[in-house]
């Protein structure tokens, strides 16, 4: 009334303007989530790839459950079946991200680079993990002795 405001109104303007995180900011992050939105309810070859993923990483976790950092290794090494079960997560994992970003996919080609980072990622979790490390590295200490001839 005659130019004043509201208590109402006044706690209303306190609220937007002492915002934590400017609405600029989340204006920003919505309009940038919005085409990957979009992607993942339209594009049915992104969805068969997180399926893909998905299903290929609960394969390998079921395979290499309560095992030893040994048997991992030795199951990495010799058996082909967890082996090309790593290559198609991997392969769904890169496929997948390409087509999250937008960018064409090539249905055939390597993913040896992704696929030596998993490797990698997984004996870099075998050697600091808290529950597997102090055996994998005794195992390796054991092995590069016996190696060197120590």
């Amino acid at each position: 009334m005659f130019g004043r405001k509201s208590r109402a109104e006044k706690l209303k303007e306190q609220a937007t303007s002492s915002s934590l995180i400017p609405t600029a900011a989340i204006a920003g992050f919505l309009s940038g989530t919005r085409p990957i939105a979009e992607r993942l309810l339209y594009d049915d070859d992104l969805r068969d790839n997180i399926r893909t993923f998905i299903e290929a990483a609960r394969k390998i976790l079921d395979e290499v459950n309560d095992e030893s950092p040994a048997e991992i290794i030795s199951k990495l090494w010799d058996d082909d079946k967890l082996r090309s079960q790593i290559e198609a997560a991997t392969a769904a994992a890169q496929q997948g991200s390409k087509r999250v970003r937008g960018e064409k996919v090539k249905e055939k080609g390597g993913s040896g680079k992704l696929f030596f980072l998993i490797i990698a990622a997984g004996l870099a979790f075998l050697f600091l993990s808290p529950k597997t490390g102090p055996e994998a590295r005794r195992l390796t200490k054991q092995a590069i002795g016996n190696f060197t001839g120590e």
